[in-house]
């Protein structure tokens, strides 16, 4: 499928369902389009032109990090984008000192709507970091997410409104965008 689909290609990573005009891959069994992110990609260099992760990042540990980027450099096309969605660690940490007020706010309900114990601000640390398998990934926030795009070979690093983008094939793509601000949404261009 990866191999069989038109140049250039727009890719999501770690995606669940079909998306019109996207090549969506996973690594569960049933995935259409199986692909482990944290290995060489079954694609040529530079067949891609865009490259969409939402909430993958943050369940690999920093060296599988480190390889979804290098992999998406050397697929993108030279002025191809990736947009990566991510908790935003040092929000949830602006939350917890902000005190007992924020554990009522709106990523607090948020987390609470999902069934998740948030009595305390320190479980608005907790969370991002213990819940959803994100205790054996790694958390970001922009500068660290910045830093490590350009580490691979990325440059212009944006933080961007999610949902927004400057880019029309990116537009709409973020699917946690209701959370109360707890999601940090962040492209770079090869």
């Amino acid at each position: 499928m990866l191999r069989d689909a038109p140049r250039p290609i727009r890719l999501e990573v770690g995606g669940l369902q079909r998306r019109s005009g996207w090549v969506v891959t996973n690594v569960n069994a049933v995935a259409r389009n199986y692909l482990d992110a944290t290995k060489r990609w079954p694609l040529e260099d530079g067949s891609v032109s865009h490259v969409y992760a939402d909430n993958v990042i943050e369940h690999l540990p920093l060296p599988a990090g480190r390889a979804l980027l290098v992999e998406a450099h050397r697929c993108l096309r030279a002025g191809g984008v990736i947009r990566l969605v991510t908790p935003d660690i040092r929000t949830h940490v602006e939350l917890y000192l902000a005190g007992r007020a924020s554990v009522s706010g709106a990523v607090g309900s948020t987390y609470r709507d999902l069934g998740l114990t948030v009595e305390h601000p320190v479980d608005l640390i907790r969370i991002p970091i213990g819940q959803f398998g994100h205790h054996e990934g790694y958390v970001y926030d922009f500068e660290t997410l910045d830093a490590e795009l350009m580490r691979a070979g990325f440059h212009s690093t944006a933080k961007c409104d999610l949902g927004q983008s400057a880019h029309a094939d990116l537009v709409g793509l973020d699917q946690r965008a209701d959370e109360g601000g707890a999601q940090i949404a962040v492209e770079a261009t090869r």
